[in-house]
């Protein structure tokens, strides 16, 4: 044919210079290309073309061997099927193949193919057809082969050694109200655990957060749910849980994601109340001993006597049958007091704040009515309080 004009020639891989795309050396004695270094993103279609018109065209396929797959076996529930699964440390072209040979006996061999995830880089493969309360040996070998060659890799498993289930699912932490070294802890089976007739054993471990020490717990199976005692209070803890098959088959499940709880710190509802009635009480005079009572004891603050009032009148207002506005019921009962109001004359320099006492068991304080101006009880005095039943 006619005389090719080699100052006219260029290569193209995928419709782009190759001088550009990848580096490359001209054969142009031969209207060639030399790749010195070829790697798989070099595989394509390289064209060579004089001016706009293909001379030539090629599809070039570039793969490394296979990596021996370092394959494990395991199985979420005795209910599931057996996994096996192998990561890749570099990309795997779709012309890439994997295959599961499982032997059981001499003359049961079971074939399976295993598929490729190019997001986690794993090839999984699926074993079927297995009883879910056999425990048997098994003898399995997975093979992958490309354009560029084949490994394989031969693993004897027990199936009693390859149950391993999920890790426990929605782990919840609670703080126990009014309890602050208390954290309640639920948590549910993996959904991959299956049937409920299969059970799971359960550890639970558990630590302060500025901690590197667990402190573990084990659990029958069954139990989903358990009270840590003796947490730190104010402090955040960290909780984990993972299972078991109840009579110790196969391993146990990774831990599950750590959940933090603080143990409950609210105040009580009558704490307020309670200091107020204790200071109040530090305020009470001491009772006097030996028998003897003066007639009039030392000033006690108005504050102090309006609630001891409050308190003596709500005391014994129900034993005496007072009605709201100090009427006394049909029955006869014995009487209450009132304390005696502080006159606003005369001048408190000239007369006392209260009235001297009667005696509590007198006709006039029964059967006549009490005026204002007369105080038949001396709050001072502590033994007014001890009253006859």
């Amino acid at each position: 044919g006619e005389p090719v004009n080699q100052t006219l020639l260029r290569w193209k891989f995928e419709k782009e210079p190759v001088s550009s795309a990848i580096p490359a050396v001209w054969d142009t004695s031969q209207a060639g290309l030399f790749l010195p270094f070829v790697h798989p993103n070099h595989s394509g279609s390289y064209s060579c073309f004089e001016g706009s018109r293909v001379l030539r065209s090629h599809r070039l396929i570039v793969e490394e061997p296979p990596q021996i797959p370092d394959f494990t076996c395991f199985r979420r529930s005795l209910a599931k099927d057996i996994l096996c699964e192998w990561k890749t440390f570099s990309p795997v072209l779709p012309r890439t193949k994997a295959t599961l040979w499982m032997q059981r006996s001499v003359w049961n061999v079971t074939e399976q193919l295993c598929r490729y995830y190019s997001r986690s880089r794993k090839f999984f493969c699926r074993v079927r057809g297995l009883n879910n309360e056999e425990h048997e040996l098994l003898l399995v070998s997975v093979c992958v082969a490309n354009l560029a060659g084949t490994a394989r890799s031969h693993k004897s498993f027990h199936t009693d050694i390859l149950l391993k289930p999920d890790p426990p699912a929605n782990v919840q932490v609670h703080p126990v109200e009014r309890e602050p070294h208390k954290l309640h802890v639920t948590w549910k089976n993996p959904s991959s655990w299956g049937p409920r007739h299969y059970y799971l054993q359960f550890q639970l471990r558990y630590r302060v957060k500025n901690s590197k020490t667990f402190s573990e717990v084990h659990l029958n199976h069954g139990l989903t749910s358990y009270t840590i005692v003796d947490a730190i209070q104010n402090s955040p803890h960290i909780i984990q849980v993972r299972g078991r098959e109840e009579f110790d088959h196969g391993n146990w499940s990774e831990w599950s994601r750590e959940n933090v709880g603080i143990p409950w710190s609210g105040g009580w509802p009558c704490d307020a109340w309670i200091s107020s009635l204790k200071t109040f009480l530090l305020l009470l005079p001491p009772p006097h001993l030996g028998g003897s009572r003066p007639g009039r004891g030392p000033l006690v603050p108005g504050p102090t006597i309006l609630l001891t009032g409050v308190l003596w009148h709500s005391r014994y207002r129900k034993k005496w049958g007072l009605l709201p506005f100090g009427e006394m019921k049909g029955t006869p009962k014995p009487p209450s007091y009132a304390l005696a109001p502080m006159s606003p004359e005369p001048p408190m320099s000239a007369s006392p704040l209260l009235s001297p006492p009667t005696s509590p068991f007198s006709e006039s304080s029964i059967d006549s009515p009490r005026t204002p101006d007369q105080g038949p009880f001396d709050v001072s005095n502590a033994d007014y309080f001890l009253l006859p039943k």
